[in-house]
């Protein structure tokens, strides 16, 4: 069965300005203020965003969520909230899928940790490894959340031979892990790691890549960065991030917003002039 034209959905963001690639602007969180922050955002050039998923109970609200508005949304079962998932909830996502006007599978992934109950571990791979199968099935990008798992990742996607492409969130790995995610047509997320003072090895990495490497994401409302104030993340900081991602490749922050839309319109195969 392939994925239908897509009809009745979220806004089509321009994509000229920065665009959060990566925001759970659905959260509890920003339910008091939501509409002022999205105007904050759109006060300094923010055109859009993506809402990852994370469950069934919480994917089943995403299209009503950014309906009539520039926001996009995925699809996925979160591996951090394995306990929340079961295996009929793969029906639900196949189904999903096929009628809702999602632009990628994920966030779903590997979240090792080490003490990790084997039973957890043999979960979070089969759910990885069907929610993989059916982004090939239908010929969609993922949203991959890695951690502790890299490399595990990588050998996943060589062997089942995925080429759809897609992201993988708030890459934090080795300059060798990106190249292999690079070679196998993913971009990498960035967000506000960049900005912690620590964070010496991801800057060099940032700095050996190519700009159209990385894709810009805040995660908001986790990983706030460091230079802020607040402890709530907020998809308000992604120029700031921008602007970082500017300096260490010595290029301009427009040239960045350039390269950004690109990357957008490529991975997730939309353009502005496609009503979804």
């Amino acid at each position: 069965m392939n994925k239908p034209a897509a009809t009745d959905g979220p806004v089509s963001p321009v994509l000229s300005g920065w665009f959060d690639s990566h925001c759970h602007f659905d959260f509890p969180v920003f339910a008091q203020n939501r509409q002022a922050v999205w105007q904050h955002c759109e006060s300094l050039g923010l055109t859009g965003l993506i809402v990852p998923g994370i469950s069934c109970e919480q994917g089943k609200q995403l299209a009503s969520f950014c309906q009539g508005r520039p926001w996009w949304f995925a699809l996925g079962l979160h591996p951090f909230f394995i306990d929340q998932h079961t295996m009929d909830d793969l029906d639900w996502l196949e189904r999903a899928l096929v009628t809702s006007d999602c632009v990628a599978v994920g966030e779903f992934g590997l979240h090792r940790v080490r003490q990790m109950d084997p039973a957890i571990r043999l979960r979070q791979r089969r759910l990885f490894d069907a929610q993989l199968q059916l982004a090939q099935q239908y010929r969609l990008p993922v949203i991959l959340h890695g951690v502790g798992a890299h490399d595990e990742i990588i050998l996943a996607l060589r062997q089942t031979r995925f080429d759809q492409g897609g992201v993988i969130h708030a890459f934090s790995g080795s300059e060798q892990q990106a190249r292999q995610y690079l070679d196998l047509g993913f971009r990498l997320g960035l967000g506000g790691l960049l900005l912690r003072p620590n964070a010496h090895r991801l800057r060099r990495t940032v700095q050996q890549l190519p700009l159209d490497a990385w894709l810009l994401e805040t995660d908001a409302p986790d990983m706030a960065p460091a230079v802020v104030a607040s402890a709530t993340n907020s998809p308000v900081f992604l120029p700031l991030i921008g602007v970082a991602l500017a300096r260490l490749k010595r290029v301009t922050p427009a040239t960045v917003r350039a390269a950004q839309a690109a990357r957008i319109g490529q991975i997730f195969r939309r353009s502005t002039d496609l009503s979804i």
